[in-house]
């Protein structure tokens, strides 16, 4: 399956949103706020009951020997649909399960009573990855009228392959599209091995996440600068082609290619109504270019255009998100 967000067996998509929903078009959206427990069930990650089973003994195929391990567990989850174990990675005798219920108890009692609610949450890979993210109750404000909501997400493994981890991330309302220039240098991040005590950690994961409201306002000021520096029509495209060069021995595809991008970037630039308050600014700039691999950027090989654009913008380690980085940095920078 080409995206990420794990489909069950009758259909239904493992995601879900508060309020309004997401525009990838997967999972339930709720009429407004839910709570965690809510959240959980809508987004089809309450009561997976994800457990250790020893692998126990096994068979040499080369002696025909017994061989028994203490060392190696299955972890396997409850499928919520259809109520069958499923295997979701192997891990070590040290290996601590972190519950998805887990997760969302970690984050409430992370923000005590800040105002924070519960937004999105969903499944990946299967069941392997799993994400849920708080919307925190103070929006940044860029230019006075540009609002940028700060969320807490956190990320959580069942497949043995990463920590528990949580960050602070910016999110612009227009188009819900996660800011990941912001996350540059980890400036606000917790993470916790599998071996560890997640629960025992709250004190060192607020000590840790301190900075999420200075990351955001650093954030904020970021944009503030690249609001108040003009860019015009001619500027643009010189800073489109450094974001996206072009080989001089391209193909002649690879050439039609870029042209269409380049094309799609400037009219975004100067002509999409999103772009209307912000106009002719290195934000504005920005805005195009995250915008354009969003919601404009061509899907090749699938029907399915809406989960495609989905994966691109959940995977953090997608190329798309490689680019907004880079274009960030740019304009910053340059």
């Amino acid at each position: 399956m080409a995206h990420e967000i794990e489909i069950f067996a009758n259909g239904s998509a493992g995601f879900a949103a508060a309020g309004k929903p997401g525009w990838h078009g997967l999972g339930y959206t709720a009429p407004g706020p839910m709570t965690a427990e809510e959240l959980l069930t809508n987004a089809q990650l309450a009561g997976w009951n994800v457990r250790k089973l020893a692998v126990g003994a096994t068979t040499d195929p080369v002696t025909g020997q017994p061989v028994t391990t203490d060392e190696d567990f299955l972890v396997i989850r409850t499928n919520p649909v259809t109520g069958e174990p499923e295997r979701l990675g192997m891990v070590g005798k040290d290996y601590k399960i972190v519950q998805n219920e887990d997760v969302t108890d970690f984050l409430q009692t992370l923000v005590d009573e800040s105002g924070a609610i519960f937004d999105t949450g969903g499944s990946l890979n299967g069941g392997r990855r799993v994400f849920i993210t708080m919307r925190l109750p103070e929006p940044l404000m860029v230019g006075g009228f540009d609002q940028i909501d700060l969320y807490l997400a956190a990320f959580s493994r069942h497949d043995g392959m990463g920590a528990f981890t949580t960050v602070a991330t910016p999110v612009r309302v227009v188009c819900a599209n996660t800011e990941r220039a912001a996350m540059r240098n980890n400036a606000a991040k917790f993470a916790v091995r599998h071996t560890g005590n997640v629960g025992g950690r709250i004190a060192e994961a607020r000590d840790a996440l301190r900075l999420t409201w200075r990351h955001g306002e650093a954030f904020a000021a970021e944009a503030e600068k690249l609001l108040a520096v003009p860019m015009d029509l001619k500027e643009f495209p010189q800073f489109a082609a450094v974001l996206h060069p072009l080989a001089s021995d391209a193909k002649d595809l690879t050439r039609k290619n870029h042209d269409l991008t380049m094309r799609e970037l400037e009219w975004l630039f100067a002509e999409a109504p999103t772009q209307e308050p912000i106009r002719n600014t290195r934000w504005a700039a920005y805005n195009a270019v995250t915008e354009r691999l969003d919601h404009k950027s061509p899907v090749i090989g699938t029907s399915d255009v809406k989960a495609v654009r989905a994966e691109r913008a959940l995977l953090d380690d997608h190329a798309n998100n490689k680019i907004k980085n880079r274009a960030f940095h740019l304009l910053t920078t340059g």
